[in-house]
């Protein structure tokens, strides 16, 4: 008996194997031949005779996420929609009713409506004789939510197809390092490449694989019934996790823009970095772009290849090597004021201290608090090795280009031949006459942190695949060789600390009450036609905090014609604050009068409005609406009190409200929620608006504001 059953059992399974092998040859056969195998029906004439064929569908594969330190989403891929409208009335569904545009006023009124364009625009493309027409721009990369509300109207004869692109969804944030990515070319709508910043470095982790279906189809494209002839998987892209913090970077980027237009600045950057493990924290360049629009002024990255002559900050390097060397006594006293240069006994050049008169007979602990040109005089002239400081200078990686996950950084120029002790070796010595990036600077400055090591600044946390959570690549620590002494860096620290707290240092407008932070300025001139400007120049700040223990480090930098010490104190001050807060083991958190913003989407408005009352921040209602449908900030965010919090309710009626002293990113986040286009006539904070307040707004409507 169970001999009997055994053998039943194994003729079904034979049979249900060749079966499926049958089915298998017949796919393959079917393929190549066009022909069922059993039947020998010509499958490719029966759909040849419907006007049909065999038809390859693309399975487009998704793009990896781009994500922050703190699991917000920076990048993503999103469906949207471009729009074609049919004219021809032979165009008709399979039941035989018409699938053309019947109605061409209505539908003008309605796409006109929802596009945010004119009805005499699109009435005069639906006039046309054509089988069918497109909008231009205005019906390309529709958005769902527009889609919906078109579909909603029940028109005949409008058609959509389906387009992956890539959203951004903080717009301007990190721009130039988190970079774009877009269609490879215009033939291609289903292959996206990264074309700058990680989107362009890391596209080999971040791309998929499209996968494909086989299928024969009528005349209008309509599958025919019956399974596909082929079906190829698409391979997803995998996931990259940047080390940016998503609400130090949002702070940081509005204060920076700011910062920029309110002193006139035509170049800034600003970077803050964990100065133990380089992981850089948030980066702002301004001007900036967003990735969604790519608004270019400049392509230019001004943190990692803008070289500039830095200024004073550079001293720094000079004094740590000759305290290093053991060749600096900082109680020794020198003649501060001028300096004369010398070459064979021949007067070059004579070097002043910022002011011409200097502060008399000085000691150099005194010479670096009040940035002594002359003090670098003395110290590279009498007593630094050359080749010593030389090397020092390579081993913290000035003069040479590199790489952050694969984001190029500008070199600089030695303006010096490393020769002879000549003037340009001098002048590079206080930040005249050679460049550097503020890169390198973040590089460099991380040695006062680290027990005389550079840690090296890195973006990219990790990559991970999607589907099985595993982290396919992950950042890394590296730092140099011990380039100074460990003596030698704490006089370094405490020199640093003077220059900010003593009350006699140029770093006081960086002081803080809540946290001792040191560093050193800079102004460096700026070479014009061949010489340097009288009015401009470059700014700059590099600092770290606590002193005791440094975890937290800023470069800043700007140029301009005035100069803004105060306000970019102010900056520095706040960002190390919230800095310190976020970097992990920080043991004294620093009180923060800021408030973390909650996901209110779905929730009703009225409760979203006193929850944000309670923390003073006000709420700026979009719509007549009961319900929130979107907002700005994201969730995640750090909001200080009194700032405007964007809520998109689900009400269609939108009217305009005031926007005196608006900043630019809460008026062009409100044009975004509201389906309008803003347009502002300077810098600074709005002063005046030409759409009165009350106006109720349309789609597509430009609201002018202007701001100063």
């Amino acid at each position: 008996m169970k001999k009997s059953k055994f053998k039943y059992a194994k003729m079904i399974y034979y049979l249900f194997a060749f079966i499926v092998l049958l089915l298998a040859f017949n796919i393959v056969y079917l393929t190549v031949t066009g022909k069922t195998l059993v039947s020998q029906a010509h499958i490719r004439d029966f759909a040849k005779a419907r006007g049909g064929s065999q038809t390859t569908k693309i399975i487009q594969a998704r793009r990896g996420t781009i994500y922050t330190s703190d699991k917000k989403v920076i990048a993503t891929d999103v469906k949207k929609y471009n729009l074609v409208a049919i004219l021809s009335t032979k165009h008709l569904t399979a039941k035989k009713e018409p699938a053309y545009v019947q109605d061409k006023e209505k539908t003008a009124r309605v796409l006109a409506k929802y596009l945010g364009t004119s009805y005499d625009y699109i009435y005069n493309k639906l006039k046309k004789t054509s089988y069918q027409v497109e909008f231009g721009n205005v019906g390309k990369n529709v958005s769902a939510l527009t889609k919906k509300q078109i579909d909603a109207q029940n028109l005949t004869g409008l058609e959509w197809t389906e387009v992956t692109s890539r959203n951004y969804e903080f717009g301007d944030f990190a721009s130039y390092e988190v970079g774009y990515a877009g269609l490879k070319d215009a033939n291609d709508p289903y292959t996206i490449v990264g074309q700058m910043g990680i989107e362009k470095t890391y596209n080999s982790w971040l791309s998929g694989k499209n996968g494909k279906t086989v299928y024969l189809a009528d005349a209008n494209k309509n599958q025919l019934p019956g399974d596909p002839l082929l079906t190829t998987k698409a391979i997803d892209g995998n996931d990259v996790y940047m080390t940016i913090n998503s609400s130090l970077q949002t702070q940081l980027d509005s204060a920076m823009k700011e910062f920029s237009e309110n002193v006139k600045s035509s170049a800034s950057a600003c970077a803050i970095m964990d100065a133990k493990t380089g992981r850089i924290l948030a980066i702002s360049n301004y001007p900036s772009f967003d990735p969604n629009k790519r608004n270019f002024t400049s392509y230019e990255d001004k943190f990692m290849n803008m070289a500039i002559e830095p200024g004073s900050v550079f001293k720094s390097f000079v004094y740590a090597n000759a305290l290093s060397d053991g060749k600096l006594n900082l109680k020794e006293t020198y003649v501060s004021g001028h300096f004369n240069f010398k070459s064979a006994n021949k007067l070059v050049a004579t070097i002043h201290d910022h002011n011409k008169v200097g502060w008399g007979t000085i000691t150099y602990e005194q010479g670096l608090y009040h940035s002594s040109n002359t003090a670098i005089c003395h110290i590279l002239l009498e007593k630094s090795d050359m080749q010593s400081l030389i090397q020092d200078y390579s081993d913290l990686g000035f003069f040479k280009a590199s790489k952050i996950d694969g984001l190029v950084s500008g070199s600089g120029v030695r303006g010096f031949d490393g020769k002879s002790k000549s003037l340009s070796y001098v002048t590079t010595g206080f930040g005249q006459g050679s460049s550097v990036t503020a890169l390198q600077l973040l590089r460099a400055y991380s040695v006062f942190a680290n027990k005389g090591r550079t840690v090296e600044p890195y973006i990219v946390d990790k990559v991970v695949n999607p589907d099985t959570n595993k982290t396919l690549y992950k950042g890394k620590t590296t730092t140099s060789k011990q380039i100074f002494t460990d003596n030698a860096i704490d006089q370094m620290r405490s020199l640093l600390s003077g220059i900010v707290n003593s009350g006699e240092g140029t770093g006081t407008p960086y002081k803080s009450d809540e946290v001792e932070i040191i560093g050193k300025t800079g102004t460096g001139q700026i070479a014009v036609k061949g010489g340097y400007s009288a009015d401009f120049h470059t700014h700059l700040f590099a600092g770290l905090a606590p002193y005791d223990d440094p975890r937290v480090e800023i470069i800043i930098w700007w140029q301009n014609d005035a100069s803004g010490t105060d306000e970019a104190g102010q900056i520095v001050k706040d960002m190390m604050k919230s800095s310190l807060n976020v970097v992990a083991g920080n043991k004294k958190t620093i009180q923060s009068t800021t408030y973390k913003l909650k996901s209110y989407i779905n929730q009703s408005t009225n409760f979203v409005s006193q929850e944000l009352g309670k923390h003073s921040v006000t709420p700026i209602i979009i719509g007549d609406g009961t319900s929130v449908i979107g907002q700005y900030p994201a969730s995640g965010n750090e909001v200080a009190s009194s700032t405007h919090v964007m809520l998109r309710t689900d009400g269609a009626n939108i009217t305009m409200p005031s926007m005196l002293n608006w900043s630019r990113k809460d008026a062009e986040a409100f044009g975004e929620l509201s389906n309008t286009k803003i347009e502002i006539e300077g810098v600074g904070t709005v002063y005046q608006q030409d759409v009165n307040k009350g106006t109720k707004l349309t789609p597509g409507m430009t609201i002018k504001l202007h701001a100063k």
